[in-house]
């Protein structure tokens, strides 16, 4: 399995730190892993971001925070690479609460009786008051898990869209303006059909509509899970979006596929000396 690219993490506003990193695929891309601290009055850390990489997590958040000042830990949904350092970030912060809805701490609770007292349930719509601003629970558009809570900065005007928005990119970056057009909407439209299939089957125009509760939020700033910062491209991502229904859905290799691939990788050999 290859390794994270590990990134230090930087200020996305003044109040808003993400801790990146890059999933690499081989052949195609690297996919943006991002976690987000809020520097809120009651402090509050956005997922756990992947196991492999809890090492190096654990490091960049108390680079940003210590971890005994969190008030609260939003679990967006309970995918591995949104909970990978859960467990550890609960231990190092005893006095944070776990914020995340019934259905996602019901499958969650499949894998690690976690101590309900620190649970506080939040259904979408509804809000977190967290000191100097609140944090309402907002679905994004395009999904994989059905405990889904996005969040919408009310103060900050940025909303977190979890997986949607997110992109397989060339290569790491710190800015979605740093990504050629192209290549964000070929990497768009293969995450979108990998993450959420179900884009292909939706009615246009009820999803249409859903793209408009988004655009009525008009964040100044689009934090997802899968891509680094957007700014002032709302429009662009949400026509993106969609234009998902659209795409030729995604196939992956299958078995064949897959032992020729792995047959030409064995008899190409290592790099030989002096390769990059």
């Amino acid at each position: 399995m290859p390794e994270s690219i590990v990134q230090p993490p930087f200020e996305a506003t003044p109040d808003i730190a993400v801790l990146p990193f890059f999933h690499a695929i081989p052949g195609i891309g690297v996919l943006p892993v991002n976690t987000f601290v809020i520097s809120a009055q009651e402090p509050v850390l956005v997922d756990t971001g992947m196991g492999l990489d809890t090492e190096p997590f654990m490091k960049g958040l108390r680079s940003v925070i210590d971890p005994r000042d969190l008030k609260w830990i939003w679990i967006t949904h309970d995918d591995s690479d949104h909970v990978g350092s859960l467990q550890e970030v609960m231990e190092a912060a005893p006095d944070a609460r776990l914020v995340i809805n019934f259905v996602g701490a019901s499958r969650m609770s499949a894998d690690w009786h976690f101590p309900m007292d620190r649970v506080y349930f939040l259904n979408p719509g509804e809000s977190l008051d967290v000191g100097d601003r609140k944090l309402t629970a907002v679905r994004p558009p395009s999904f994989d898990a059905p405990g889904v809570n996005g969040i919408f900065d009310e103060k900050a005007k940025v909303y977190f869209s979890v997986d949607a928005c997110g992109a397989i990119i060339p290569s790491p970056a710190k800015d979605a303006a740093d990504i050629a057009t192209d290549e964000l909407e070929a990497g768009f439209n293969i995450w979108h059909s990998v993450d959420a299939p179900w884009l292909h089957m939706v009615d246009q125009g009820k999803f249409a509509h859903v793209l408009d509760r988004i655009r009525e939020l008009d964040p100044q700033l689009i934090l997802s899970s899968h891509l680094p910062p957007a700014r002032g491209n709302n429009e662009e991502l949400l026509r993106l979006l969609a234009a998902v229904p659209d795409t030729e859905p995604f196939v992956g290799p299958n078995q064949a596929a897959v032992e020729a691939m792995m047959a030409q990788i064995t008899q190409s050999g290592p790099p030989g000396p002096g390769a990059p």
